[in-house]
């Protein structure tokens, strides 16, 4: 499997960095589509060691919008229960991408590190939407700690053989959840449920679990919500 082609956005300094940010966009949508996010955390004092990499999805046939070809994680056969039918091997192999591209930052073979490894305990992994629910099976299914993983609007998919996917590395992962409470696309309950599997079936420990419930935000983010995830950056993978 070929790396996944990116947009990387490297310290505005110019100085070599100490760890990374991965977001994955959501359906139908691009890297571009959060390079102003990635812009405005990388412009914070606080970050300013940290390289952002932003994966593009494969164009592929999703049958939730008719079998429409669009930049696409795995296929979606319906948003009406999260607990019906999956597209197992389609979440598997990007989540096997993302974990391929996580091994290149190790080994500091990426795109734009000139040799620089970054360990995996300080790589976060996040995403939004289609794209969290990639990040989160990442980083539960990584042979080796990552710092965090970052879901937006999103939920954690395969619950039902998650616990024998998971790696043990897992064990203390640190997760930050973010979703609006009148999400028309990805239900909020979707999220309150993913962070409840967390802590009772998986046991991450409920100090390693944030969940951020934004009032009035529907399948989007805002502007707090950026804060947050800043702040939850400077916990999990501060400067060095």
């Amino acid at each position: 499997m070929s790396l996944l082609k990116t947009m990387v956005i490297n310290p505005i300094s110019g100085a070599k960095p100490t760890a990374t940010l991965f977001i994955l966009h959501g359906l139908g949508d691009s890297s571009a589509g959060w390079s102003d996010v990635a812009q405005m955390l990388s412009q914070r004092p606080s970050l300013a060691h940290v390289r952002f990499v932003l994966p593009n999805a494969p164009i592929q046939p999703v049958t939730l919008n008719m079998g429409m070809p669009m930049p696409s994680w795995f296929d979606i056969l319906s948003l009406d229960d999260i607990s019906g039918k999956e597209d197992e091997a389609g979440l598997l192999k990007s989540a096997d991408a993302i974990k391929k591209l996580i091994n290149a930052e190790e080994e500091g073979t990426a795109s734009g590190l000139d040799g620089t490894k970054i360990a995996s305990h300080r790589i976060v992994v996040g995403g939004f939407s289609q794209g969290g629910a990639i990040s989160l099976l990442a980083g539960l299914t990584h042979p080796s700690p990552v710092a965090g993983v970052v879901a937006l609007s999103t939920w954690l998919p395969l619950r039902a053989k998650i616990a024998s996917l998971r790696h043990q590395a897992s064990s203390n992962l640190r997760v930050f959840q973010g979703h609006g409470d009148v999400d028309p696309v990805v239900r909020y309950e979707y999220g309150t449920r993913t962070h409840d599997f967390l802590k009772n079936d998986l046991a991450i420990p409920d100090k390693n679990l944030s969940f951020k419930t934004y009032p009035g935000m529907p399948h989007s983010a805002c502007p707090q919500e950026i804060r947050d995830i800043a702040e939850f950056l400077e916990e999990v993978i501060p400067a060095q």
